[in-house]
């Protein structure tokens, strides 16, 4: 039995910006969440290392990591009234079968 492991660990942030999506061209919203990974000894949390920030689009779930990571910090600190993401603060990871805004059409 291992007295450390590495557990990734989900957290769901207080974020929804409304956008048109330039993948699929509907209206939805950016949902945020973090994902980092735990150091444990044991049962018992020790630090947390490896933070990353997501968001997802609603209208056709896309997953995009949150390049910014002062904005995603802004967002955890539900500072996220405040912040508006951009394209330039987006990298996208997964496209569920968008092909552009003439998919929609």
């Amino acid at each position: 039995m291992p007295f450390f492991n590495i557990y990734i660990e989900r957290e769901n942030m207080d974020f929804y910006q409304p956008i048109l999506c330039s993948c699929c061209g509907k209206y939805g919203r950016y949902e945020a969440y973090i994902e980092y990974h735990v150091l444990r000894f044991f049962c018992i949390p020790l630090f947390t290392v490896k933070k990353k920030f997501f968001a997802v689009s609603t209208c056709c779930n896309n997953i995009y990591l949150i390049k910014n990571r002062e904005k995603g910090f802004m967002i955890k600190r539900k500072q996220g009234y405040n912040v508006f993401l951009l394209e330039k603060d987006l990298e996208p990871l997964s496209e569920n079968g968008c092909h552009g805004t003439d998919a929609a059409f």
